[in-house]
C-alpha cells in the first residue's frame, strides 16, 4: 500500500489538493486507532528503544555572554557540542513578545480553513515555501504523524511575497521572528568558532550567503502514540538549528545509547549541530540523531535552520587537520549532500556517514 494514499481520497489524482487530507484533519475524526499507513513495524516503534527522562541536554545561560564570563560560556558551548551535539539556551536576548507573537500566528495558521492551507501544499521537498505532511511521503514506507509549513527566509525582500497572506499578521510577525533568528544564529556560530580556537567569522564566511528556513510543525493529538513517530530518527543536514518548542514533551536526543527526552523550558531555544558543522570541524562537534515522538496532546514546534549556501564546498577546516588529526570526511558540495538527504526517507546519520573517509574512523561520533 502506498502510504500517501491515506492523505488523499482519490488515487487517480494524488497531486490534486482538493483531495488532500492533512494529519490534523485525520486526528479530528476522533479515531480510536491511527490508519495503518502511520503504524510502524513492531521493532521500529518508540516503545522498543531505551529512553530516559532523568538526563537532559545542557542548559546554557547567555545572560553574561558578552561580559567577563564569556570564556565560561564558550567552554560550556564547546563541551555541549562535543558531548551532546545539543544544548538549550536561556537569556538569549530574543524578546518574549517576539516569541509569543510567533506562537500566536502559528496557532492561527494551523487553524485556518483547509483550503487556505492547501494553497501552499506540495510534496516536492525542493520547493522553498510549502505546506506538507510527514517528511517525504512519496518515499516513506510509513508516514509520520505531522503537518508542517516550510518557508525560505532569504533574501527576505525576494521571498516575503511567497509567504502566506493569512493570517493577516503572518508576514510581519514571521519577518520579525526570522530576523531575530538570523541574528542569534550569527552570534552562536561566532561563539562556536571561538570555542574551537578559530576566527569568529569562519563559519559565516564559509557559508557565504546562508540558506535560512523557518518551519512550523504541528503534531496532532494521537490516539496511539506508541505506534508511530512525529518525525523519525535523523540528524539535520546543515549548519545549526534553533528550535522553539511548546510545553509538551516530544523531542528526544540519542545520547550514549539512550533516547533522552528534552525537557521544555518556556521561551528557551534548543540548539543542535548539523552535519555540515560536523564535517567542517572534522568530527570535533557532532550532529546527533534526534526524533519527535507524539502524544495524546497537541504539540507544536518552530525550528529555524541556518545552512551553508548550496554551492558551498564543505570539508574539514585546515586548522583542525594535522598529522595527528587527518581529515575524516571527503569534500562535498553542500547542495549535493542536501539533495541526497531529501531524496530518501529519514535514516539516522546515514547521509553524513556516507562522507566518511574509509580507514580514518570518527573520533567522538
Amino acid at each position: 500500500m502506498d502510504p500517501s494514499a491515506t492523505l488523499s481520497s482519490d488515487d487517480d489524482v494524488p497531486n490534486n489538493t482538493n483531495h488532500v487530507k492533512l494529519v490534523k484533519d485525520i486526528a479530528a475524526e476522533g479515531l480510536h486507532h491511527i490508519p495503518d499507513a502511520f503504524v510502524l513495524p513492531e521493532d521500529e516503534r518508540p516503545s522498543r528503544a531505551l529512553h530516559s527522562c532523568e538526563k537532559n541536554i545542557p542548559v546554557i545561560d547567555l545572560a553574561h555572554f558578552h561580559g567577563e564570563d564569556r570564556p565560561q560560556s564558550l567552554k560550556a558551548i564547546a563541551e555541549a557540542c562535543v558531548e551532546w551535539g545539543f544544548f538549550q539556551i536561556v537569556n538569549h536576548g530574543v524578546p518574549d513578545s517576539t516569541i509569543e507573537k510567533m506562537w500566536q500566528v502559528t496557532r492561527e495558521f494551523f487553524d485556518l480553513p483547509l483550503e487556505d492551507k492547501l494553497k501552499h501544499y506540495s510534496d516536492d521537498l525542493t520547493k522553498p515555501t510549502r505546506m506538507g505532511t510527514s517528511f517525504n511521503p512519496t518515499k516513506e514506507s510509513t508516514l509520520h504523524w505531522r503537518d508542517y509549513f516550510h518557508q525560505i527566509c532569504n533574501p527576505l525582500p525576494d521571498v516575503i511575497e511567497t509567504w502566506p497572506d493569512k493570517p493577516a499578521s503572518y508576514r510581519n510577525v514571521s519577518l520579525e521572528y526570522s530576523q531575530a533568528m538570523k541574528s542569534l544564529s550569527e552570534q552562536l556560530l561566532g561563539a562556536m568558532a571561538e570555542s574551537l580556537g578559530l576566527e569568529s567569522r569562519i563559519f559565516l564566511e564559509t557559508f557565504r550567503e546562508p540558506d535560512q528556513f523557518l518551519m512550523l510543525n504541528y503534531y496532532p493529538p494521537c490516539p496511539n502514540p506508541d505506534l508511530t513517530f512525529g518525525l523519525a530518527s535523523h540528524s539535520d543536514p546543515g549548519g545549526i538549528t534553533i528550535l522553539l518548542q511548546d510545553e509538551v514533551e516530544g523531542l528526544q536526543v540519542l545520547h550514549e545509547g539512550e533516547w533522552i527526552t528534552v525537557q521544555p523550558l518556556k521561551n528557551a531555544f534548543v540548539i543542535n549541530v548539523g552535519d555540515a558543522i560536523q564535517v567542517l570541524t572534522n568530527g570535533k562537534y557532532i550532529s546527533v540523531d534526534h526524533r519527535a515522538v507524539v502524544n495524546v496532546r497537541l504539540r507544536m514546534t518552530i525550528p529555524y535552520f541556518f545552512d551553508p549556501a548550496k554551492d558551498v564546498k564543505i570539508q574539514p577546516f585546515e586548522k583542525l587537520v594535522d598529522k595527528n588529526h587527518p581529515p575524516l570526511y571527503k569534500e562535498v558540495v553542500f547542495g549535493q549532500h542536501l539533495g541526497g538527504y531529501a531524496s530518501k526517507p529519514l535514516a539516522g546519520k546515514s547521509a553524513v556517514d556516507y562522507l566518511k573517509i574509509t580507514g580514518n574512523g570518527i573520533g567522538g561520533s
